[in-house]
């Protein structure tokens, strides 16, 4: 069977509500020659019967089931079943604008990128576009694209809104058994890109949750202090180019974490410290790049506060 252009990998877990309006959305594409590979992540609701039904209208849809084993398995075994040159993710809750596809390819055909990223909304309700931007891309080296999502002045993290070429990958796959997997991965993913491509368009809708993840605490939230530490051990190894971009990024995934342990009560006293030992190493040059983001600036001058400030802070935050 001849394979298809672009493979979109879809992991599952108890979306119920949602699913059949994220697989109508990846139905609706202009661009057409795609697999969809829905990957049901152990799910005990019914999403996988919601999502085999709509397989069986459409073949360019695969469901499979796994044992829950979390979001990184799922797109890891998504990854190992994609036949497609170019290879991108959508969650279950969330959906694709209808131009979303041909936009990122056109995009990576006209640069020679070999990833494509395009704008991700946020909101409650799912409204599709139905126009095109007719803006020009940003594009980058993989230096340069680094720089700027570790400043974090672009968001290029997110697995979700962009295609990348499926040779990128090789043996590369998301770190399973941690939260922040996206944070951890992408800067592996791209490395071997000659060209990264971000396209000012919104091509990705983001459903908002109060209670997911990103929106709660858990303690699991700290893993990324250790994706953080990662990623500047990777840098100082292999781009040390890049080390001042990933030390401001560690920097305020520990000063957001404190914020977070400071707001809820936190009497994680090894971890409150982990973050304030960062940010105490860091706080200083933070004030004197001229490259970092304001928010991080703000957050390293009200260090010198102390607890008592920074407590203040976190009720506002």
């Amino acid at each position: 069977m001849e394979s298809p252009k672009v493979s979109i990998i879809v992991p599952a877990y108890n979306a119920a509500p949602y699913i059949g309006e994220c697989l109508a959305s990846i139905a609706a594409q202009t661009w057409r020659d795609f697999e969809v590979l829905v990957v049901d992540d152990g799910s005990t609701d019914g999403t996988a019967d919601l999502a085999g039904e709509f397989c069986s209208h459409d073949p360019r849809f695969t469901l499979i089931r796994a044992p829950h084993g979390g979001v990184s398995a799922a797109r890891n075994l998504g990854i190992e079943r994609a036949r497609g040159e170019w290879i991108g993710f959508a969650d279950a809750d969330d959906c694709l604008h209808p131009h979303a596809l041909e936009s990122l390819l056109e995009t990576a055909r006209v640069s020679g990128a070999d990833v494509a990223v395009g704008v991700m909304e946020s909101g409650s309700e799912f409204k599709p576009l139905d126009f095109r931007s007719k803006a020009s891309p940003i594009i980058w080296d993989y230096t340069e694209a680094m720089r700027a999502s570790l400043y974090q002045t672009h968001i290029l993290n997110s697995p979700c809104g962009m295609l990348m070429r499926r040779s990128l990958l090789g043996q590369r796959r998301f770190r399973e058994g941690i939260r922040y997997e996206d944070l951890d991965a992408y800067y592996r993913f791209y490395e071997g890109a000659r060209r990264i491509a971000w396209l000012p368009e919104t091509v990705y809708f983001y459903r908002r949750n109060g209670e997911s993840f990103i929106n709660t605490w858990n303690p699991a939230r700290l893993d990324v202090l250790d994706v953080t530490d990662r990623l500047l051990d990777y840098m100082r190894e292999r781009h040390p180019e890049l080390v001042r971009a990933a030390e401001d990024r560690r920097f305020s995934a520990h000063f957001n974490m404190l914020l977070l342990m400071l707001r809820h009560g936190s009497s994680d006293t090894e971890s409150l410290d982990r973050c304030r030992r960062v940010i105490r190493r860091y706080r200083a040059r933070t004030l004197t790049d001229p490259r970092v983001r304001l928010k991080n600036k703000l957050g390293a001058l009200a260090s010198y506060g102390g607890l008592p400030v920074l407590r203040a802070l976190s009720k506002l935050a």
